[in-house]
């Protein structure tokens, strides 16, 4: 099952849709094979307990699409902070290395303002300018160790934040490539459609049926996969991570007359 299809608005519609079909069947099937036909059913005793497979799958799903938001929510923030602990550094070392490292952060802020933007649209350009933007500053911290030993004791102070700052890129462009394996999402699918069929099933063999709980059931589920959806999806969910701070860092860089 492809996750395009899963990102898309037409699942939004048509997977409650499909939740209420299974119903239906699962009552059709009870009338029509056994009441109509006066066959008699007996519960087995473990409906509960199919009920209760899917409610931990379901618990499984949300839990491990929480984390991934989690994960980038706080990789977004540790970069942020990154680039601010590399800014503060560089001011108490020599104007030339200061003011390279506010022209390198004012540039990878500018890209990573507008991260989703260009990751959606062009991932591999995206992933270039930032290691091309990281590389040129990298030569420069190179070249600078090698004029004395004051300017090479300055560069090597900088260059752990700078490999912090770097790690934390990757790490981002990792988070946004991690989804709910395919398998787990069909298999939360499939399992909520064949629980759908039951409840219709069992709704089948009341003289009056049961709506309440059929409406209850179409409606959390429907609910549950939207929100799992969300958390899961990083390109287009509801809960994204904001990159609002690359923005004010930018500004504040722009305007520091530090």
């Amino acid at each position: 099952m492809s996750f395009h299809f899963i990102d898309s608005a037409y699942f939004t519609v048509l997977y409650p849709a499909l939740l209420i079909a299974s119903i239906f069947t699962g009552y059709y099937i009870a009338r029509r094979v056994y009441i109509r036909k006066g066959r008699q059913w007996k519960a087995s005793g473990i409906e509960s307990s199919v009920i209760g497979i899917f409610a931990l799958l379901l618990s499984f799903t949300f839990l491990s699409s929480n984390n991934s938001m989690k994960a980038r929510l706080d990789l977004v923030q540790n970069t942020a902070d990154a680039a601010a602990n590399l800014r503060r550094q560089s001011l108490f070392v020599q104007p030339d290395m200061k003011d390279t490292t506010r022209i390198y952060l004012i540039a990878y802020f500018k890209l990573m303002e507008k991260f989703e933007e260009h990751y959606t649209s062009a991932e591999a350009v995206l992933v270039k300018e930032i290691e091309s933007t990281n590389g040129n500053y990298l030569s420069y911290l190179v070249n600078s160790s090698k004029k004395d030993t004051e300017s090479r004791q300055q560069a090597l102070m900088l260059l752990p934040l700078f490999n912090a700052l770097n790690n934390h890129f990757y790490q981002i462009v990792s988070t946004y490539d991690i989804r709910t394996p395919h398998l787990i999402i069909t298999l939360l699918l499939t399992s909520s459609l064949l629980i759908g069929m039951l409840v219709g099933f069992l709704n089948g063999f009341h003289t009056s049926p049961h709506y309440l709980v059929p409406v209850i059931f179409v409606v959390l589920v429907a609910l549950c996969v939207q929100a799992i959806r969300d958390l899961d999806n990083p390109y287009s969910g509801s809960i994204q991570p904001s990159f609002k701070s690359f923005t004010i860092q930018k500004q504040g860089l722009i305007n520091s007359k530090r």
